[in-house]
C-alpha cells in the first residue's frame, strides 16, 4: 500500500516568525533565532494584542507558550531519560533510570509554579536549558551549536528509599554527521509549534544511581535529544514512539514517531487529521522523513504488546513493555495523564533504497499522553 509521502525540506530562513509571519514545514537545518514565542498565537486575551492592555495580553501568551528539553540514553545496562520542562503555569524537572535487565526504575521530579527556576535554551542547537530546585537538585543541559557536542549533567538529592543521582553524559549531533527532524506545524489557526529532534546520536559518560552505575566510553552508547516550543492546543492528546541503538549488524539506529489519532478503543476523541510532521527514522546517521505512523495497543492493557507501522512497511516494529511511568495529575487548570511504558522494540525499519535494518532489542519509550494546559 502506498503510504503518503513526507513534505519535502525546505531551506530554513534566519527566524521563524518575520513580519509577523510563521515558517511552516520541514528545514533542512535548525533555525538560528527560534523566536516562535514573538508568532500571533491566538488564545483566550488575542484581542487585546496592540492595545492599551497589550502588556497584559503579552503575559497571557507567555503563560500559554510550552517549550521542553528531554534527551534519552541507552547503553549497557541501563537507561536514562531527563526532561526540563516550561509549561507557563508550572515547571517540571525529572529524571528517570530504568535497569534494562530487571525493569525495575527509580526517579526523580519535581514541579515548581509557573517554572520557577527554569530556563530554556533561547534556540535548539546553543546556550543552556536549566531546572533547579532547592532541596532537589540540578538538570542541566548543555550546546554547542558549531561542534554538535551536547551535554546533560544531573545532580540530584535523595528522598527517602530513592538513592541520589549523578549524571554527566556527552552525546554528538556533530554537524554533517546526522541531519536532525526540524519542524515547524499550524496545529490549527494561530497554533504553531517547532520541533528539533534527532536519535541515534553516540553518546558516552557516566551514571550513579545508589548501587546502580554506569561508565560508557564515547559511542558505547547511543542517544536522542527533543527540543520543542510552541503554542499547543488547550487539549492536546498523543502517542509518542522514540529508541536509538544499533541494529542486529551493529549499525547505529534511531527513531521518533508521534500521532495524535488515537488507537480504536481510546477514550480520546478522534481528531479530523494528524497533524503531527515530525516522525523519522535514521540509518546510520541519514534521516529518512515519514508521514503517518500508527500505533496499535490496547488502551486498557498498556503492558501488552503495540504494534507501531507505515503503510509501505518503511516501519514494522512490535514494542515489549518491561515497566512504566504513570501520571494522572488534575489541577484543573492543569490536566496531565500519561502511560510512557519503557522496554524492547523488535522488527525492521527501511532506507531509502530498501535495505532492511532488523532490530532485536533496542531499548526506548511509548507513550499515550492527554493535557490539558
Amino acid at each position: 500500500m502506498n503510504a503518503p509521502a513526507p513534505e519535502p525540506r525546505r531551506a530554513t530562513p534566519a527566524r521563524i516568525v518575520a513580519d509577523g509571519e510563521v515558517a511552516v514545514g520541514r528545514f533542512d537545518r535548525p533555525f538560528p533565532t527560534a523566536n516562535l514565542d514573538e508568532a500571533p498565537a491566538r488564545h483566550l486575551l488575542s484581542r487585546l494584542r496592540g492595545g492599551p492592555l497589550g502588556p497584559l495580553e503579552q503575559a497571557w501568551k507567555r503563560l500559554r507558550l510550552k517549550q521542553w528539553h528531554y534527551a534519552s540514553v541507552a547503553g549497557p545496562g541501563l537507561f536514562l531519560g531527563a526532561v526540563v520542562f516550561d509549561a507557563g503555569y508550572v515547571g517540571v524537572g525529572f529524571a528517570y533510570v530504568v535497569d534494562r535487565a530487571s525493569g525495575a526504575v527509580r526517579e526523580w521530579s519535581k514541579m515548581v509554579p509557573l517554572a520557577r527556576g527554569i530556563a530554556i535554551a533561547p534556540n535548539s542547537t546553543d546556550g543552556t536549558s536549566r531546572f533547579a530546585a532547592r532541596g532537589f537538585g540540578e538538570i542541566t543541559f548543555g550546546n554547542d551549536g558549531a561542534s554538535g557536542r551536547r551535554t546533560l549533567r544531573i545532580d540530584l538529592a535523595a528522598r527517602g528509599a530513592t538513592p541520589a543521582l549523578e549524571v554527566d553524559l556527552v552525546m554528538d549531533e556533530a554537524p554533517g554527521a546526522i541531519e536532525p527532524v526540524i519542524a515547524v506545524g499550524e496545529l490549527e489557526p494561530g497554533r504553531w509549534l517547532y520541533t528539533h529532534k534527532a536519535y541515534g546520536l553516540p553518546a558516552g559518560g557516566t551514571i550513579r544511581a545508589g548501587d546502580w552505575s554506569a561508565r560508557w566510553s564515547p559511542g558505547e552508547a547511543m542517544a536522542g535529544l527533543d527540543w520543542n516550543r510552541g503554542f499547543r492546543l488547550t487539549e492536546t492528546y498523543w502517542n509518542w514512539a522514540a529508541a536509538a541503538g544499533r541494529d542486529r549488524k551493529g549499525r547505529p539506529v534511531g527513531f521518533t514517531f508521534t500521532s495524535h489519532v488515537p488507537p480504536p478503543g481510546s477514550r480520546y476523541p478522534t481528531p479530523s487529521h494528524d497533524s503531527a510532521n515530525d516522525s523519522a527514522v535514521w540509518l546510520d546517521g541519514k534521516v529518512a522523513d515519514l508521514a503517518n505512523v500508527h500505533f496499535h495497543y490496547d488502551p486498557g492493557n498498556i503492558m501488552a504488546p503495540w504494534r507501531i507501522y507505515t503503510d509501505d512497511g518503511t516501519v514494522e516494529l512490535e514494542f515489549q513493555p518491561l515497566g512504566e511511568r504513570v501520571e494522572d495529575l488534575d489541577l484543573k487548570l492543569i490536566v496531565s495523564r500519561f502511560h510512557q511504558p519503557f522496554g524492547r522494540f523488535r522488527g525492521t525499519l527501511r532506507g531509502a533504497g530498501g535495505e532492511v535494518h532488523e532490530l532485536d532489542d533496542v531499548f526506548g519509550v511509548t507513550e499515550e499522553h492527554f493535557a490539558r494546559w
